[in-house]
């Protein structure tokens, strides 16, 4: 029997299979068109992330040329702790790191987080300038990767990238990615736990497979880890961080209420409590040695004050004070900016603020694809940062309100779409006002970057006629403290000019072993900012009775004496200057037989 093949060729059927064949390619030219957009942006967001390596990277030892001496108590510290398992105080593998030398009852100490993650960079290439920035110029390209990406995720692809470049020229992050500092790892960390959380949520809000929930739980570990770090990072973050977690449940619970999404409450308690259980080393011991943490921040506190409320509600406001923020700059310290013109963030920031403010409330759906809501994560993290910062004194600062990056920048990416779409309806002949407003944009943001750069990567400060009280601590005395010790024999005396916590350059320079100076014993004990010495070195101008070493009584000595003073006594003879243009020396190192 043979098989019978009945073909149907009917006008409808052949209708049905144009319409089945039209809706493939259809389905075929969509699956091409994301390829390629998404080729695009992966390309356009690789060019961003050579930009802001070559601004975070190119002579990161030279540029800021202030290495200044908390930069050197982090290096050495992170140096001694891979090394020895203690710091430089001799704490094994500490929670809180005491900063100097200092018997006064106002003593600070850090978080641990930044000592941490130098610790491997400076201990496997050794300690040096370069190497102690280069893990926070590495994190600050990886936060705008990270910017990236979060913004595509909130809004769109190009939102992101716009706020990706934003933040890749932004001086405020350049500053804080090329020094070593515990504040300037605060944009990694919040950017990393906002992304982990979002894609978590994410996940949790497609309501499907089992496999992908596992996936969203691993991403609520990373978020809540990196919110611990976080936490870890600087003084104002154990307020800051959680005041942000906050955020993140609020902008969460319509979901869990609503059942909009497969997160639950127990899934939410288990967020909370991981991140609980990472910072419970950080609570404890802030509980257990409250009376050794709370003194410094006494001594700055406004609550400390009479008009202390008074006091902390001015400087919230002046933190959002639009001439500093986009003109003058806070200049708490870090800041490396021309005398005017740049401040903190870009001028045109504001504006674009207001149309994202215009973008989100208009698109609503966007929460929905996310998990949670993101303008109340926005207004939340807007209106809370400047909080911790206004509870001391003086504020604003630029390192105490460093939490606020990268948040101007998503706003403005995000802000320069909405005014996109918004301004290109109106037209002016050829042009749309959409148009002729990029033109403006691009050449202000040139001007503006310009002005920075050229200050920021300018000459070397030792081009100047500037004297020394002119130019940072660290210039010159490397050279001048090499060249002297490479001199000195056993029962030689070197004094060195005691200012600006002049033992920590010393061991810092010198590479001095962690392990010898912590078996100082009483000396280590006694040691103090001004009056204190390190085997053959003294920290203080020379003079007063100073034992020899043990064993060259009677035998012959020189005293070298290392010094930024021009103006010395007879008897010395100079071996080495670092020297201005105009010939004044820097240091200069002295010797007396």
């Amino acid at each position: 029997m043979k098989d019978t093949i009945i073909v149907n060729t009917s006008s409808e059927s052949k209708q049905e299979v144009k319409a089945s064949i039209t809706v493939k390619r259809s389905s075929e030219g969509e699956r091409k068109g994301l390829k390629q957009r998404s080729s695009r942006f992966w390309l356009l967001l690789l060019g961003i992330l050579l930009l802001a390596s070559v601004l975070r990277l190119y002579a990161l030892d030279v540029y800021p040329q202030n290495f200044n001496e908390d930069g050197t108590l982090l290096g050495y510290d992170a140096w001694s702790v891979w090394t020895t398992g203690h710091d430089h105080h001799g704490a094994f593998f500490p929670v809180f790191f005491q900063s100097f030398w200092n018997p006064s009852a106002t003593n600070d100490y850090d978080p641990p987080t930044s000592r941490y993650v130098a610790a491997p960079f400076v201990g496997i290439l050794g300690l040096s300038e370069e190497t102690t920035r280069l893990p926070f110029a590495l994190m600050g390209v990886a936060t705008v990767l990270l910017v990236a990406l979060l913004g595509r995720r909130w809004f769109n692809s190009a939102a992101g990238l716009l706020a990706a470049l934003l933040l890749a020229i932004d001086p405020w992050h350049i500053n804080g990615c090329r020094i070593a500092h515990p504040a300037t790892c605060l944009p990694f960390f919040t950017v990393l736990g906002l992304y982990c959380f979002t894609r978590g949520t994410s996940l949790f809000a497609m309501q499907k497979d089992r496999h992908l929930l596992r996936r969203a739980h691993l991403w609520l570990v990373g978020s809540a880890l990196s919110f611990a770090l976080l936490t870890g990072t600087y003084q104002t973050m154990k307020l800051q961080a959680p005041l942000l977690l906050c955020a993140c449940v609020v902008a969460v619970l319509p979901f869990v209420r609503n059942n909009f999404s497969r997160l639950g409450w127990t899934d939410l308690f288990i967020w909370l409590a991981l991140y609980g259980l990472f910072i419970s080393p950080l609570a404890i011991e802030q509980i257990l040695y409250w009376n050794r943490f709370q003194p410094h921040f006494d001594s700055m506190s406004t609550l400390s004050q009479t008009n202390g409320l008074a006091l902390f509600f001015t400087q919230y406001l002046n933190t959002y004070n639009p001439s500093e923020l986009f003109f003058t700059g806070f200049r708490g310290g870090l800041q490396v900016l021309p005398p005017q013109g740049v401040g903190e963030l870009f001028w045109l920031e504001w504006p674009l603020w207001i149309f994202a403010a215009i973008g989100v409330s208009q698109h609503k759906h966007l929460s929905r694809q996310v998990g949670l809501v993101v303008p109340a994560l926005l207004t939340i993290w807007f209106l809370t940062f400047p909080i911790a910062s206004s509870l001391t004194t003086p504020s604003p600062n630029d390192q105490r309100t460093y939490n606020f990056l990268p948040l101007p920048e998503i706003l403005a990416g995000y802000g320069v779409v909405v005014a996109w779409e918004l301004l290109r309806r109106y037209r002016w002949k050829w042009f749309s006002a959409a148009q002729v407003a990029l033109a403006i944009s691009v050449i202000m943001l040139l001007i503006f970057n310009w002005m920075f750069l050229s200050f920021f990567f300018g000459p070397p400060l030792l081009q100047t006629d500037a004297t020394a009280d002119r130019i940072p601590y660290n210039i010159g005395l490397r050279p001048v403290l090499t060249d002297v010790m490479q001199q000195v024999k056993p029962c030689d005396i070197v004094w060195l000019e005691p200012s600006n916590q002049t033992y920590i350059y010393y061991l810092f320079f010198t590479h001095y072993p962690s392990n010898l100076f912590l078996s100082m014993g009483q000396e280590v004990d006694a040691f103090q900012q001004v009056y204190g010495s390190v085997g053959q070195v003294h920290f203080a101008t020379p003079g007063g009775a100073i034992a020899h070493p043990a064993g060259c009584q009677g035998k012959p000595s020189r005293t070298f004496f290392i010094t930024r003073t021009t103006q010395v006594g007879p008897g010395w003879q100079q071996i080495i200057a670092v020297k201005n243009r105009a010939g004044v020396p820097i240091w200069q190192a002295l010797v007396k037989k």
